[in-house]
């Protein structure tokens, strides 16, 4: 239920207000859409998240919707506001969750849990995370689960193999959805966040995370309202499931590169700008074991001869859910400099020994997260 928390002191409030503005006029640069800029406020409303009035311009937003959501909720909330504006003066429809709404939503790529017809958001935002599985979905997952567990030897080949079974299970999933007509929900994922800048290192992991596992990253930035400023961060995107994946292996590499940094100092001692290039080495030799089990890959077990042009359409579906949400994307390449070779050529031996174990479920905390040494 939506209450009335107590309003954040002046100072904050005009920051945020301030802010709210700048993404007003950024939504309308990056869908390509001009209005006329509306009174923007921060005030409690009664039961609502947000409330566009036409008759005095007036976009507000509810304090405890900044206070309680990070801030790409906050988008969504403006953008559905937005959707108002844009049927009422552009579109020629004053009725508040009509037609036009409809077509205004997707002009700003609303999310489909900000744009109900019968124009009640939701009391609690909802979180992709916590949707219940269908049955397809939840024993992909337990077969996942089971191969991962597998992948705990310390045998290099059956962990490879292991690992290469997950990707073709992943790869089947997808393309047999498509080759069915069966609908999958998109998500993005908000990562790195609370950072001026991505490292070297990270940019990495992103990177094979699309490389890899079916998922598109893209770079930006994000508002944090406790901090007031903004952050780098990036977005993952792709099917739920995908999704689910690509953050598990973004934790665990995260996990697993500090322990192995820590271990290779305490083998030699104190590295100074070793230890960058050993972190880059790791995540190299992590990539070259995984692009040897996608070249192992044949056609992922379909009994037809067309999964090359499935995979094609999969990356239609995907490129367009991207092109939704980022109309004018932006590429961005990280760059594989390293200041130590030996430090990166040890990296790059240990990196091929990492293995991926079971997934991190929500109730199973950091003891989810198995290392295998």
């Amino acid at each position: 239920m939506v209450t009335n928390e107590p309003n954040a002191n002046p100072t904050t409030l005009r920051a945020w207000t301030v802010q709210l503005y700048r993404e007003y006029d950024h939504i309308l640069y990056t869908y390509n859409l001009k209005l006329r800029q509306p009174v923007i406020r921060i005030h409690p409303l009664a039961g609502r998240w947000g409330e566009w009035h036409g008759l005095t311009r007036t976009i507000t937003i509810h304090p405890e919707l900044i206070h309680r959501y990070p801030w790409h909720v906050v988008i969504e909330i403006l953008k559905h506001e937005m959707a108002h504006q844009l049927a009422w003066e552009n579109l020629g429809d004053d009725r508040p969750h009509g037609p036009r709404f409809s077509t205004a939503c997707d002009l700003l790529a609303v999310a489909d849990w900000a744009r109900s017809p019968s124009g009640e958001l939701p009391a609690t935002i909802p979180d992709w995370h916590c949707c219940t599985h269908n049955e397809k979905e939840a024993r992909l997952l337990r077969k996942v689960e089971k191969l991962l567990a597998l992948a705990t030897s310390s045998n290099e080949h059956e962990a490879l193999l292991a690992m290469q079974k997950v990707r073709e299970l992943y790869a089947k999933y997808n393309l047999t959805q498509i080759q069915t007509g069966e609908t999958s929900a998109y998500v993005y994922s908000v990562l790195g966040k609370k950072k001026k800048r991505i490292e070297t290192a990270e940019s990495m992991i992103f990177s094979i995370l699309a490389e890899h596992f079916f998922v598109q990253v893209i770079y930006g930035h994000l508002y944090d309202a406790k901090e007031l400023s903004e952050f780098s961060i990036v977005e993952v995107l792709g099917r739920r499931e995908n999704v689910l994946m690509a953050e598990y292996v973004y934790e665990f590499l995260q996990k697993e590169l500090a322990y192995l940094a820590k271990e290779y100092q305490r083998r030699n001692g104190k590295l100074k700008g070793s230890k960058r290039s050993y972190i880059l080495g790791l995540l190299s030799g992590f990539s070259e074991k995984l692009h040897q089990a996608k070249l192992r890959d044949s056609t992922v077990g379909l009994d037809n001869d067309q999964p090359r042009a499935l995979i094609a359409l999969a990356d239609e579906q995907l490129k367009r859910f991207v092109h939704s949400r980022y109309p004018k994307l932006r590429n961005r390449f990280w760059g594989n400099t390293h200041a130590d070779r030996a430090a990166f050529n040890d990296g790059v031996s240990d990196g091929k020994s990492i293995t991926l174990h079971r997934p991190l479920s929500h109730h199973q905390g950091n003891r989810g997260f198995l290392l295998n040494r």
